[in-house]
């Protein structure tokens, strides 16, 4: 009769030919990847030149205390009303229409330029006022403000 198996000797991959095996899977995968990978080095390296890289090392390396200061932070008095706020405000901001807020947003920064590139010690007279509505986008800007006023006149109900 044969001699029953006592110990098993399992195949060993020698170590250089593991390390080999690993090399040439890290190459495939890089050669898969190469996009992402070159994309994570360019914000790798933008983070680095502002600085935030630093920061969030640090704060990977401290995120417990960071944390706890945030927490004790916002758990003041002070910070009570803007906390209860938040559910409201969020959904106000689902109640906006983005598009009209846009492009108002736009209309009211042309405004602001126009402005800016305006004299302020000019005089305006009650004759070039009453002028200045013959023009149209001075008229324009009026009607739409006098809308504005009508609509945020309006009751509710």
């Amino acid at each position: 009769m044969a001699k029953p198996i006592t110990s098993i000797k399992r195949y060993q991959v020698p170590r250089e030919e593991q390390v080999e095996n690993d090399v040439n899977e890290v190459k495939q995968a890089v050669a898969d990847n190469k996009e992402a990978i070159l994309k994570g080095i360019q914000l790798l390296s933008s983070l680095e030149e502002e600085g935030t890289l630093d920061a969030a090392y640090s704060f990977s390396k401290k995120k417990e205390q960071i944390l706890a200061n945030v927490v004790k932070e916002l758990n003041r008095e002070q910070y009570t009303p803007m906390l209860e706020n938040i559910p409201e405000l969020v959904f106000l901001l689902g109640e906006i229409d983005g598009k009209a807020l846009r492009e108002t947003m736009a209309r009211f920064n042309r405004g602001l330029e126009e402005m800016e590139s305006t004299d302020e010690d000019k005089k305006t007279s009650v004759f070039e006022l009453a002028k200045s509505l013959k023009d149209p986008e001075i008229n324009r800007s009026i009607t739409m403000l006098m809308q504005f006023l009508k609509g945020m006149g309006k009751s509710q109900g």
